[in-house]
Parts: structure tokens; C-alpha cells; sequence
């Protein structure tokens, strides 16, 4: 059985862009990273070629991190969350209902108060809110676009309260699959918390967090015109609200872990692309990391870094779990962590310390060995941060949107060596594919020797393990 996710085509997005009333005016400093959108008649050429071969399987867009397959090879890995019309939502017909009251109701408001009232806002929110559920994503841009612009009439450019309406904003433009306008208006949305909080107010750590992720993402889909910028700004991002949770809330904080995560994942990021960082010595592209350092209250260099960067942030992850009492098995992670760290880069010495430390954290528990069991018991596809992002891909597929309507996928079963040194060998599939996935299915193999895992370990030792089988389920 074939699974699909129904797109919105290019087409229809930028017909939509055309007939808008009007626009959000953004800083020019803000569009430079917005990402490039593709031309037309390269999408419809594309078009043109799936409909005379429906059978030809395209290339591979996303591999979703391994699952190891224990016992029976016959099992079936959870369906991914596919969105459902909304039409087949028992309150479809009632929520209409509300549609078509509220804009009664507005209609009456712009007669006895005008069209700039500042009552409008709340009815409008409403009505967007009920169009977005119903998955008018179009309408409930304008509806929300429109009271945007009342609030900003009535309480400045920059007021506050226009937070959520944009942040509802940027969720339909995500269902849409418009990466361009995601990209303006999570910029702008922090360019309004920024302008409104300052620098320093610990109050814009949400912010900064949230337009880091977007900056990664951004770049795991491959949207924008330059992808330096967004590692650039990813990391400084991320070590900016990391900092700013030390110096306001001290490392205690729950939130430093999570921004800390984000600094070894944009490092990782930065690893694996060095080639691109050359592009930050061009004026185009240094200017706007430049403006960016300058509004952080700690200037982080424009140009991120890969090996050192994610080694401090894992060796603070771990040290803020050697200061708790009872989280012997965060440690015992944190510390494979780091190790898994070294062992990416080749630091062989470093790797197998840290993993001895790792396996001795937990020593001392009562189910020390069932925790080891779990840490060192099986391979583990590293570094594990790498996947953190895999909910948010699944759920938005709508990245290929310009080049195919229809997203599917499939599943292909590998069997593999791993040497005690993590590294992948004797790649083999189980199962033939069809004809036609067989390209796809080469692909994903290739992918896997390139990969890296975790090595299982025997009285604290890293050892080889053979015969090791894992599901890789892929979108196309």
C-alpha cells in the first residue's frame, strides 16, 4: 500500500502571493536570508515527466534514523503521522458555521466602529484560527495578516501582541510548504521580541532558540541562497540562549541542556560541510551575520566551528550531570556522548576512555547492569543528536512541494558489521527490491557504510559486532 501526503503546488502558493492586498514591510536585512524560490517552468517540467512516468521512483529526500530489528523480521515500523482532511472532522460543519458568523460579526464591527477598530484584532484572530483548523491555510493568512495590521495602527510596528498572530502565521505557511515566507517570518518574529525586550532580557531566550531551529532545519531541507548562513546563524543563535539561561537562570537550568544539544548539532552540521563556510567571506553573505552578531548582547564569531564547538557543548552536558545527585544514567549517556564525539572525528584514545567512564558511571545502581545493557547492549547509530529533528521532517514533508505533489515511502532492511570502532562494514540487504526502488534502495546503503555507530561494549571494552540488522524507513 502506498502512504502520500497531498502538497500544495508551487503554483497555487505563488498565485496566492500575487492576489495578497498587501505585505508585512521587513527590514532589508531580514529578506537577505530568505530562501530562493524555484522557478516554474522548472516545476512543471518535472510535472510533466511524473505524469508520463508514474512508475519511476524518485530519489531519495529524507532517511529517517535507523531501528534495530530484534527477532521477527515481519513487523511493521508506526505509520508517520499523515495529516487528515479536515473535511472528515466531525466539526467541520460546525466550525463553518462559526466562519461564517464571525465574519458577520466583523462585517457589523467595521460598520459601527471602522475598519481600524481595535476590537477587530480579537474577532479576526478567531476567524484565522478557525480557517487554519478547517486547512484554509490561504485565508487564514490574509484573515491574520489583516489583524496584524490593525494592531500595529493602533499599538506601534513593533508591539508585542502581534507575536502570536504571526507565529499562527508562520504555522499555516508551514502546512503550505512555503519555506520562503516561513523564512521571512521567523525573522521577523524575532526582529519584533528583539526590538521590544532588548538584547539582555531573558525573556527573548525562547526567541532565540526558536529562530535557531529554524535556521537548522532550514538547512537540512537545503532552502535558503546562501546554507553557510544558516550554520552561521544556527550556532550563534544557540550559544547565545545557551549563555543567556547561564548567566540569568545558572547551568542548573533544564533549558541549558537543550541549547547546549543545539550547539553540538549545528557543530556537527559544521563538520560535515566545511566547503561551505567559504561563502561567508563574500560581502553578500558576511553582511547579514554581521548585523545578526551586532544585535546578540555576546558577539560570537560569524564564522561557526565543527570539532572544538561540539566538544565544549557535550563536555557541559556532561558536566551538568556529574553535579546532580541520582542521574547516574544521564552521565552514563552524556559521557557516550562525548565519547561518540571523539570517535566521529577519529580521536580513538579519547572515544575509548570516555566510554569506560560512561560504563563505569553506573557502577555503583542497583540495575547497573540492565543500564548497561541499554547504553552498550546494542549498536547505536551516533551522534544520537543528529535525529532530534526527525518528528519535525516527518510532519512537514512539504519540503519537496516544488517538485513533486505526492510524497511516499518505504522501508528497506540492512544487515551490517560494526568494528569496535564504530565504523560501518559488510553492508547487505535483506529482501529483494522492486525494479523500480532499486536505485533508492543503493542509495540508503551507501548512506549506511558512510555512517557511524556506537560500538557495543563487553567489560567496558569496545568490541566488533556482527550481523547487525536495522530498518531504515525513507521518503521519496
Amino acid at each position: 500500500m502506498q502512504h502520500h501526503f497531498r502538497i500544495m503546488k508551487s503554483s497555487e502558493r505563488n498565485d496566492f502571493r500575487l492576489r495578497k492586498a498587501s505585505a508585512i514591510v521587513m527590514p532589508a536585512f531580514l529578506l537577505l536570508s530568505a530562501a530562493t524560490a524555484p522557478a516554474q517552468e522548472a516545476g512543471q517540467e518535472v510535472a510533466n515527466a511524473a505524469e508520463q512516468e508514474t512508475a519511476v521512483r524518485y530519489s531519495v529526500l529524507y532517511l529517517e534514523p535507523a531501528v534495530p530489528v530484534s527477532g521477527e523480521i515481519d513487523f511493521e515500523l508506526p505509520p508517520p503521522g499523515i495529516p487528515q482532511s479536515p473535511e472528515l472532522d466531525p466539526e467541520f460543519q460546525e466550525r463553518m458555521q462559526d466562519i461564517q458568523q464571525f465574519n458577520e460579526s466583523i462585517t457589523d464591527s467595521e460598520i459601527m466602529a471602522g475598519a481600524w477598530d481595535n476590537s477587530l484584532v480579537e474577532q479576526l484572530n478567531s476567524l484565522g484560527s478557525l480557517q487554519q483548523q478547517q486547512g484554509d491555510h490561504l485565508g487564514a493568512i490574509e484573515t491574520h495578516e489583516r489583524a496584524i495590521h490593525v494592531q500595529r495602527i493602533n499599538s506601534g510596528l513593533h508591539t508585542i501582541e502581534q507575536t502570536p498572530l504571526v507565529e499562527q502565521m508562520i504555522d499555516s505557511y508551514i502546512a503550505m510548504g512555503d519555506w520562503t515566507q516561513v523564512d521571512v517570518y521567523q525573522n521577523y518574529l524575532f526582529y519584533i521580541q528583539q526590538k521590544f525586550y532588548g538584547n539582555n532580557d531573558p525573556r527573548l531566550i525562547p526567541a532565540l532558540g526558536d529562530l535557531a531551529n529554524w535556521h537548522a532545519r532550514a538547512f537540512t531541507m537545503r532552502q535558503g541562497e546562501s546554507l553557510a548562513m544558516r550554520l552561521s546563524s544556527a550556532q550563534m543563535l544557540f550559544r547565545a540562549a545557551a549563555r543567556m539561561v547561564e548567566v540569568h537562570f545558572g547551568p542548573d537550568d533544564d533549558r541549558y541542556i537543550e541549547y547546549l544539544r543545539g550547539v553540538a548539532r549545528s557543530a556537527y552540521l559544521v563538520a560535515l560541510n566545511q566547503d561551505l563556510l567559504r561563502e561567508l567571506a563574500r560581502a553578500q553573505f558576511r553582511a547579514p551575520q554581521e548585523t545578526l552578531r551586532d544585535m546578540l548582547y555576546w558577539h560570537f564569531p560569524i564564522v561557526p566551528t565543527g570539532f572544538r564547538a561540539g566538544e565544549d557543548a557535550l563536555l557541559a552536558i556532561r558536566e551538568f550531570y556529574m553535579d546532580r545527585e541520582g542521574e547516574a544514567e544521564q552521565l552514563a549517556e552524556a559521557t557516550a556522548q562525548v565519547a561518540d564525539w571523539y570517535l566521529l572525528f577519529n580521536r580513538r584514545a579519547p572515544a575509548r576512555d570516555m566510554y569506560l567512564e560512561a560504563w563505569e558511571a553506573v557502577a555503583e545502581e542497583d540495575n547497573a547492569e540492565e543500564l548497561r545493557r541499554q547504553l552498550f547492549g546494542q549498536v547505536r547509530e551516533i551522534p544520537v543528536f543528529a535525529s532530534d529533528d526527525n518528528e519535525w521532517m516527518v510532519e512537514n514533508m512539504g519540503f519537496i512541494a516544488d517538485v513533486e505533489e505526492v510524497v511516499d515511502y518505504d522501508h528497506i532492511d540492512l544487515r551490517f558489521d560494526v568494528t569496535q570502532w564504530g565504523e560501518v562494514r559488510n553492508v547487505v540487504s535483506i529482501g529483494e527490491p522492486a525494479p523500480e526502488a532499486e536505485s533508492q534502495h543503493g542509495w540508503v546503503r551507501r548512506a549506511v557504510r558512510d555512517s557511524m555507530f556506537r560500538p557495543m561494549l563487553v567489560d567496558g571494552e569496545n568490541v566488533r559486532s556482527d550481523g547487525n540488522l536495522f530498518r531504515y524507513r525513507y521518503w521519496y
